[in-house]
């Protein structure tokens, strides 16, 4: 089951207005050879998909009834976002735990010349964000179907890329326009009251994990496929990178298919019964310093900060 996005937090995310007019447009003559996520072959495992309502609100969805996990598999990509969600939203709010700070994170855009990691990441900090997980996006909506898209959107409760992803073995819906998602920390640089100087865009704040695995599925959702097995289309940086946080524990916890609006655990039509989902959870977050190098002296690690101390199973 994909995580969750809630109904004002879907709605945020969709919206027609999530990119201001001062956005440089495409750069379609600069074509990309990436594929979108869910795009490949069709596994011979997934495809079947059952109905589940909420007994609370009624809501309906379909889940597959068995997953390859792959994530080019038209069917069975949400689990392959799903996992990455997962991580993702754990060592992001990790940061929290370990830095004992108040501040809560946010999911902000910018541009950028090419799907670079080393241009996401140098402008990421340049402007003014310290940490947190990248999404890069090769492309963008063009114009001419963003208002068709967002009619049925609105009446079918699909994701607009969904829609588009069904349209593009015949249509041509996406230009070349990349850009750069990041759930992180940070201020940001200020932005002049009245500036049509397009420098970042800042969407929303992450009030839970919940909230913050929502995001990050989404934005899993669209993205391109990796071009080898052993990348990822997701990376992190600053004060989250791996080298410089680390979890003291990771595990696995059961949880249910649960209601993308009010969260209630979702039911087989006509019965009681639940479909249960295997969950990432990490914990016992701390800082350590990357590994320095000592001239004529070789690597030495330096000393990391003690965690604190093992509260048992994430309650987040």
């Amino acid at each position: 089951m994909a995580a969750a996005i809630q109904r004002d937090l879907f709605q945020d995310l969709e919206s027609g207005s999530l990119y201001l007019d001062t956005v440089p447009k495409g750069q379609s003559d600069k074509p990309t050879e990436l594929r979108m996520v869910g795009t490949g072959d069709q596994c011979d495992t997934g495809g079947l998909k059952v109905p589940m309502v909420c007994p609370k609100c009624h809501s309906e969805i379909s889940v597959n009834t068995t997953t390859c996990g792959r994530v080019e598999c038209p069917t069975c990509w949400p689990t392959w976002a799903r996992r990455g969600a997962e991580r993702a939203a754990a060592r992001v709010w990790g940061y929290r735990e370990a830095s004992h700070t108040k501040y809560l994170p946010r999911h902000a855009t910018f541009d950028l010349d090419a799907v670079d990691w080393k241009e996401a990441k140098k402008k990421a900090l340049k402007l003014g964000f310290t940490g947190g997980v990248m999404v890069i996006h090769p492309w963008r909506i063009k114009d001419e179907y963003k208002p068709m898209l967002a009619q049925a959107a609105e009446a079918t409760g699909k994701s607009r890329y969904d829609l588009a992803r069904e349209m593009m073995e015949t249509v041509d819906v996406l230009e070349f326009s990349p850009h750069c998602h990041v759930l992180c920390y940070g201020k940001g640089v200020l932005i002049d009251r009245g500036s049509t100087e397009y420098q970042y865009r800042m969407i929303r704040r992450c009030n839970t994990i919940q909230s913050a695995e929502a995001v990050v599925f989404y934005l899993l959702s669209h993205t391109y496929i990796p071009e080898s097995p052993g990348k990822r289309v997701y990376r992190y940086f600053g004060t989250c990178s791996p080298q410089r946080l680390k979890p003291s524990w990771t595990s696995k916890r059961t949880d249910f298919v649960r209601c993308p609006h009010c969260n209630e655990p979702m039911v087989y039509p006509g019965t009681s019964e639940i479909k249960e989902v295997s969950c990432y959870i990490a914990g016992g977050w701390f800082f350590t310093k990357p590994r320095q190098r000592l001239s004529g002296i070789g690597l030495v690690e330096a000393k990391r900060e003690p965690p604190p101390p093992p509260a048992g199973l994430c309650t987040w």
